[in-house]
């Protein structure tokens, strides 16, 4: 390793790969540039990806509610959601092609989602077979965290992802009965839902 790569950020260097066709002009000075605005460490990288989604999600609504009325943010939020739901699903089936669809799959997709998409989010099962599943989801709601800033939380039914559910479930062809319930939900955007997912009798 040589002297350059030693004050270079680890997460910069252990992704270099991906920044390997970044050009500088000569009186630039690259090190500097990338000690100073590259994440230094894995989570606060994984953390400022995740705000950026938030970003996304949250400035998208903003400007349907100015454009179009309230009406729209609640609308948009639930198609937007319910279309990635069954995204994630179709990526998932292309990836394990062998996957079955049922609930105990379900909760597979849902905990790889919230590994790459939703990190700030932890679980804890307390019921999973072929026809039920109970999961417990607490940590911080990126969504409502910008809903606040943006003060469009209150247009919003809470948990958004209530409808990123009923996609993943209509998408895997489950007929299911979904609850998720609010068990807390602070101005902090710290969270606790109740998550069950239950094969229609």
């Amino acid at each position: 390793m040589n002297t350059t790569e030693k004050l270079l950020p680890e997460t910069y260097t252990a992704l270099s790969d991906l920044r390997k066709n970044d050009v500088y002009l000569p009186e630039m000075n690259q090190e500097q540039i990338i000690s100073a605005f590259f994440p230094a460490t894995f989570p606060e990288l994984v953390g400022r990806l995740s705000e950026i989604t938030g970003l996304f999600y949250g400035g998208m609504l903003k400007q349907a509610g100015v454009l179009y009325g309230d009406d729209a943010i609640t609308k948009l939020s639930d198609a937007f959601m319910h279309d990635l739901g069954t995204k994630i699903v179709m990526r998932n089936k292309a990836q394990y092609p062998n996957l079955p669809q049922s609930i105990s799959s379900l909760a597979k997709i849902l905990v790889g989602t919230i590994f790459t998409s939703s990190p700030e989010y932890s679980f804890e099962f307390v019921e999973l077979s072929d026809k039920k599943a109970e999961v417990l989801i607490k940590g911080i709601d990126r969504y409502h965290r910008i809903a606040y800033r943006l003060q469009i939380a209150d247009q919003l039914e809470w948990p958004v992802l209530k409808p990123f559910i009923q996609g993943t479930c209509d998408a895997m062809g489950l007929d299911v009965n979904i609850i998720m319930d609010v068990k807390e939900l602070k101005d902090d955007s710290s969270c606790f839902y109740q998550l069950i997912v239950e094969q229609n009798k």
